[in-house]
């Protein structure tokens, strides 16, 4: 480890701007430029990320920055479909660090790129499924691991509310339940909303913006070591955001500020409410959040450490939304993954 601080930038100014607010609150950073592409997102970036201006350079042009700024760690928060060029890129540049905004992208093949990329390049990296780094989610996988559940054997997740879209939002869901699987998912079987059943097998939200053009849908997920997800987004549903986790000796109520604990005398017998995993839940502000994010990335780039939101967890992520797309335009079927490759 060193005391230098990590040079940081961030490409992507709208949600960029919680990178922001966290790199400039982390000791371990020196925030140094940001990037984006329109001159009003700039503006409103200073507002949202509370950091004065004039405090670090601007640019509009990211290849610029890498080129000048010797950075070290770089977040890319553009738009959805548009991670897997600045990914490559800083990692080409030489860039230690990465920290992707979510979902990994929305097409296979450019999350094939960034991976081979990162990896032949030794970068580090982590995608922004936020409550890999929230201390209760990470408690409680934690006790799941230490089989006060016996073998997790079902996941259900359920979200709710307008923005309970299968991409946008859904993939914090979905992640979430492969971040408690901890294996490959196999199949997955999908049934999107009234409506939307005609949706098609690419993804087409624009970025999020619009919940009526990012389905919301029910998924059952199957991983290799035999836990089964069954994960729901739902919208006209009140806003919620919950874990149903269970194995054959109890079970654990999760959501984004508690845990609610159940344990059996015995396998498979009646439940009793028991002395739950007690941390601390989501913050109220984005960027303080964030900030265990960034600093568990100083700690991949100086020590080697593991991530707890790696690249290639995200893509198994992105290969359950995509499936689910499939299964769907394939009357529900069955689809086996990882999906094939054109």
């Amino acid at each position: 480890m060193t005391n230098q601080k990590l040079r940081a930038g961030v490409i992507g100014c709208g949600l960029g701007a919680y990178h922001g607010y966290a790199y400039a609150n982390a000791p371990e950073f020196e925030l140094i430029a940001v990037c984006d592409l329109k001159p009003d997102v700039l503006d409103r970036f200073f507002e949202r990320s509370r950091i004065t201006r004039g405090t670090v350079h601007e640019y509009t042009d990211y290849h610029a920055m890498l080129d000048k700024e010797n950075l070290d760690v770089v977040s890319v928060a553009t738009p959805d479909d548009y991670h897997v060029n600045p990914v490559c890129d800083a990692s080409n540049a030489g860039v230690k660090g990465i920290f992707c905004e979510k979902p990994l992208t929305i097409r296979l093949q450019d999350g094939d790129r960034m991976i081979e990329t990162i990896e032949r390049n030794g970068t580090k990296m982590s995608v922004d499924h936020t409550r890999s780094w929230v201390p209760l989610y990470q408690t409680v996988r934690q006790a799941v691991r230490s089989g006060e559940l016996g073998a997790l054997t079902r996941i259900v997740a359920h979200m709710g509310g307008r923005r309970s879209m299968l991409f946008r939002n859904g993939t914090h869901l979905i992640d979430a339940v492969c971040y408690f699987a901890e294996a490959e998912p196999v199949w997955v079987i999908a049934a999107h909303e009234r409506g939307l059943e005609d949706y098609g097998i690419e993804y087409k939200g624009e970025g999020g913006k619009d919940p009526q053009l990012d389905p919301a849908s029910t998924l059952i997920v199957e991983f290799a070591n035999g836990i089964r997800g069954i994960v729901n987004s739902a919208k006209m549903t009140p806003a919620i955001f919950e874990f149903d986790l269970l194995g054959p000796n109890g079970r654990y109520w999760l959501t984004d500020a508690h845990c609610t604990a159940w344990k059996t005398d015995q396998p498979e017998g009646a439940p009793k409410t028991v002395t739950a995993p007690q941390a601390g839940g989501f913050q109220d502000y984005m960027g303080d959040t964030l900030i265990p994010a960034v600093q568990e990335l100083a700690q991949m780039v100086w020590n080697d450490a593991p991530s707890s939101s790696p690249p290639r967890r995200a893509l198994n992520t992105l290969e359950i939304m995509l499936g689910a797309l499939i299964s769907q335009s394939r009357n529900s079927a069955k689809i086996h993954l990882p999906l094939p490759r054109d």
